[in-house]
């Protein structure tokens, strides 16, 4: 019966790894992870989108980082500047690229009161057509594009 017992025993240290071998394992797994960090904590962030960069320039200091509203001088204006996270919601769940475009650009002349400036000479250019949600397309120089299309991708429903 004894000899049972011992065969088994031995069976089962062959199997499973030895204490030493599973922590010199653990040891390899975490020294590769030691290195590994360092080295990705170095690589370089993305450059942001070229909406993303001319929001960020132009529209960021009313709207927010996020297009929440929240912007450095928000607080400071007359009207507040709307959330732009929610322009799809508040349109039934469609993002409006002709209005939107419209909006930012300045198409239609003032804006109402002047509470946003026209931003069409520093967004004009050669013109390219986009393609949205429903097949929507809208023609548009490709600066006002870029924005357009940031906007659609902040876009929470």
């Amino acid at each position: 019966m004894l000899r049972h017992t011992q065969l088994k025993a031995e069976e089962a240290a062959m199997i499973q790894p030895t204490k030493p071998a599973a922590l010199s394992a653990l040891l390899r797994v975490m020294m590769m992870a030691a290195f590994a960090l360092p080295v990705a904590a170095c690589a370089p962030e993305p450059e942001p989108s070229e909406g993303a960069a001319a929001y960020r320039d132009y529209c960021a200091i009313c709207h927010g980082d996020r297009g929440t509203g929240d912007g450095a001088i928000a607080r400071k204006l007359a009207v507040p500047p709307p959330d732009l996270t929610t322009i799809a919601a508040r349109n039934g769940g469609v993002f409006p690229l002709q209005q939107v475009a419209a909006s930012v650009y300045g198409y239609t002349g003032k804006h109402e009161a002047d509470l946003m400036p026209e931003f069409s000479p520093l967004l004009d250019g050669p013109a390219v057509t986009i393609g949205g949600p429903d097949e929507q397309t809208a023609r548009m120089p490709q600066r006002l594009a870029d924005v357009v299309l940031y906007l659609q991708s902040l876009q929470r429903l």
